[in-house]
């Protein structure tokens, strides 16, 4: 991130519109100082109208977006940028959202062991005067987990609030065998096409 990006948000008020903290763990790592305000939007996209999962995930993180900027816009400090994204864990056709409980959490581990799927995630960027989208995806090989593993690792209570039912911090990590792409693109956030598209919106303010 450019020291005059940083300075140039650090002038302004910058929205997350997530309540993940994973994402606002990469806020942090930035040294953007932003307001936490989750999205209320209730992601209601009909799925079959979409060709593929990309356009899918960047506009659920366009409209997350764009509800928070009507709820705050008529502030007496309105924001300057809001940033709001969506991550889809996929294998084919299959779409992994978050285990209801930990029988669907131990369904789906089982399923993505000793196999790749692909982590996509949307991202929208919108300022008074502008606004884009984009995606990252990165593939994740699990590996040739056991059960007792996958049962150990649901006992922690790691996999509940997660797409995929797993997280790459702490033991989810032990599950995964390679990553092939941004680690940050499965945590949540794209760090390095975040940080280039920033540095374009605001390094010449």
């Amino acid at each position: 991130m450019l020291e005059s990006t940083i300075q140039a948000l650090a002038s302004g008020r910058v929205i997350l519109a997530s309540g993940s903290p994973r994402r606002h763990d990469i806020m942090r790592y930035l040294r953007i100082n932003a307001d936490i305000v989750p999205s209320l939007y209730d992601e209601n996209l009909d799925r079959s109208k979409y060709n593929n999962h990309w356009e899918y995930v960047q506009d659920i993180a366009k409209y997350k977006v764009l509800e928070v900027y009507e709820r705050l816009k008529a502030d007496s400090v309105p924001p300057s940028l809001i940033i709001g994204a969506d991550t889809m864990v996929t294998m084919g056709d299959t779409i992994y959202g978050k285990p209801q409980n930990e029988a669907e959490a131990f369904q789906m581990l089982s399923s993505l062991a000793n196999k790749q799927h692909v982590v996509y995630t949307g991202v929208c960027l919108k300022t008074p005067k502008s606004q884009i989208q984009f995606y990252e995806s990165a593939k994740v090989k699990f590996g040739d987990i056991s059960e007792k593993q996958i049962r150990e690792y649901i006992k922690t209570g790691d996999s509940m609030d997660k797409a995929g039912g797993y997280g790459l911090q702490g033991m989810g990590g032990c599950l995964i065998e390679k990553i092939d792409g941004d680690y940050y693109t499965i945590t949540g956030l794209p760090l390095y096409s975040l940080s280039r598209r920033l540095n374009q919106m605001f390094s010449s303010v």
